[in-house]
């Protein structure tokens, strides 16, 4: 834990006197100190989730504080004094703040007022993040347990968040693996590719008899193809070929996440406007694969990127069960309408991602997620687009440690042959 150093301000009519590593907003103001009461606040002592501060007053009958999470707060003598903690002005008190939460910005706000001499309000006192508990990721990744109520009974899992574009250390990286293997084990894998430091390890899209049956792209190579046949039932109920279009979300090369319907030609990846002629709600197929003359067609070139299906949140709406037929995804088992394990994942414009892994069938609490309600998710966490990725027993996540942190449905984690994975280079 980093030790706290002494920070001295002079602001606004004030001596403020706090200890950090460097100044912060000094404006200097020299005033009477007879007639304009001050306050003081101090760090005395610190853990790893509490700080200790000591605050008094000089000139002044009352002294008030008030603190939040945050680093923005501006109040008036008056709110401080009315939503604050109003203490005894000459002796002084020691305030601990404590559950600090790690990497968070706090920030403080003291008054002192006399009212025969005037009255001040104290400048706002920062307790930056270096000075709030360590955090087991980087800046700019949280990784946090969720619970909500969801048609089925209750949904558990984990969320994990990165803003890649302002921490540009942070790496998005989809990873082949060949052979297939689970999430810890793939995460050991990692650490030895020189590609930086693994915090976030997730499967993958779907595979068959340990090979990939999803679009992966690593550092803009094709490292595995989409899938390019489904055998769904016609509408005499005999079983046929067909050629599906299905989601994929990829980091383009100025950073930001898209999500597009692929179907890769000649072992490239072609983006569609939509999964074009299929439907298994109607029992329509397309004849023939789509060929790179086929209306809409566009080689996709993202720098990173991984398939799945079905796309569950496009341009910021909610479209799980609009696609979900169309991309073929009930023939594979996908089971959209009912409650399942799931593992998902989403990206903005601005370069900000997000990873979920729902647990389901009872294991660890949990009943599991539909697609819509899943999408539903990423539309609150303001996601312009998520994609569904494999589910079921593959839903696997590990976190800084190495250590699987939800409840895979087979009792175990399953060996998978392409995994998310969220780094940091030095």
């Amino acid at each position: 834990m980093k030790n706290l150093s002494i920070l001295t301000i002079l602001l606004a009519c004030i001596s403020l006197n706090f200890s950090c590593k460097e100044e912060v907003n000094p404006t200097y103001v020299f005033p009477e100190s007879q007639i304009t009461p001050a306050a003081t606040i101090t760090p005395v002592q610190k853990s790893t989730s509490s700080i200790t501060l000591f605050i008094k007053s000089s000139n002044a009958e009352e002294c008030a504080y008030y603190y939040t999470e945050g680093e923005t707060l501006s109040m008036t003598t008056a709110e401080v004094f009315a939503q604050g903690t109003v203490i005894d002005a000459e002796d002084g008190v020691n305030v601990t703040v404590e559950e600090l939460t790690p990497a968070t910005a706090y920030t403080f706000i003291a008054a002192a007022r006399d009212n025969e001499k005037g009255s001040v309000c104290s400048p706002v006192t920062v307790i930056t993040a270096s000075d709030a508990p360590e955090s087991n990721y980087p800046k700019y990744v949280t990784f946090e347990a969720f619970e909500r109520s969801v048609s089925g009974g209750v949904a558990k899992g984990y969320i994990v968040t990165a803003d890649l574009k302002t921490n540009k250390k942070l790496r998005f990286r989809p990873t082949h693996l060949d052979p297939a293997k689970t999430p810890t084990a793939a995460f050991e894998y990692f650490k030895g590719l020189d590609m930086g430091t693994p915090y976030v390890v997730s499967n993958g899209g779907y595979f068959w008899d340990g090979a990939s049956l999803s679009l992966c792209i690593t550092d803009g190579e094709v490292k595995s193809i989409a899938t390019e046949l489904a055998y769904p039932n016609d509408a005499n109920g005999n079983q046929i070929i067909a050629y599906p279009v299905r989601a994929a979300l990829g980091q383009m090369a100025d950073g930001s996440f898209e999500a597009t319907w692929v179907y890769c030609i000649g072992g490239k990846p072609y983006s569609f406007p939509s999964p074009l002629g299929n439907d298994e709600a109607t029992q329509t197929f397309m004849p023939n694969a789509p060929t790179a003359s086929t209306a809409g067609a566009k080689l996709w070139e993202p720098e990173q990127a991984i398939g799945g299906g079905p796309m569950l949140v496009y341009k910021g709406k909610n479209v799980a069960m609009d696609y979900y037929y169309r991309e073929i995804m009930h023939t594979g088992g996908t089971s959209g309408n009912t409650a399942q394990p799931r593992t998902a994942i989403g990206g903005t414009k601005n370069g900000k991602m997000m990873l979920v892994v729902c647990d389901g069938r009872g294991k660890g609490g949990s009943n599991g997620m539909t697609l819509s309600e899943m999408a539903d998710l990423f539309v609150e966490m303001g996601m312009d687009y998520a994609i569904n990725l494999d589910g079921g027993g593959s839903s696997a996540i590990v976190g800084y440690d190495g250590q699987l942190y939800n409840n895979p449905s087979d009792g175990s984690q399953r060996a998978v042959p392409t995994a998310i994975v969220i780094s940091e280079v030095e």
